[in-house]
């Protein structure tokens, strides 16, 4: 369970930054926000605060490649704690995940050339089961492997 809260926290961390420089950001940050508001009031100001500072280092002039992922290992870490101190957070964390990616679908649907929407691609469901010392690799799409012994 501790492998999937984490695998949760990254996911929630990647997604929420890569939100952070689109039109969906105001949407990030209502969600983020009743997020902790609901699991921990007492943070809720201060998150909001954090995510508006994060979109002005995406956005700003003096914005680095590395911006992007030391602000995702910033949230990972945040995402984390609220996960290991409120393991309820988990089901709304994910709903979260699945609202955002949702909207950056469309966003990017919304971007063709023509104005036409792109079809959303199929769903796809992975579940993996794995006992003793099997290992599972899944993929949506390429994956390389390299295991150095």
């Amino acid at each position: 369970m501790e492998d999937q809260l984490t695998v949760l926290a990254a996911t929630a961390a990647t997604t929420v930054v890569n939100s952070l420089a689109t039109d969906t950001w105001e949407q990030v940050r209502a969600l983020v926000g009743r997020l902790w508001r609901h699991h921990r009031p007492e943070h809720a100001a201060a998150v909001e605060e954090e995510l508006g500072n994060a979109r002005e280092v995406l956005l700003g002039p003096a914005a680095h490649e590395e911006d992007g992922p030391d602000l995702t290992a910033a949230w990972r870490v945040r995402f984390r704690q609220l996960l290991a101190t409120d393991p309820a957070a988990a089901r709304a964390l994910t709903e979260l995940v699945a609202e955002l990616t949702a909207g950056l679908r469309e966003e990017a649907g919304l971007h063709q050339e023509g104005g036409e929407r792109e079809q959303p691609p199929p769903r796809t469901e992975m579940r993996a089961r794995a006992d003793g010392d099997a290992e599972i690799y899944q993929a949506g799409r390429d994956m390389t492997n390299i295991r150095l012994s």
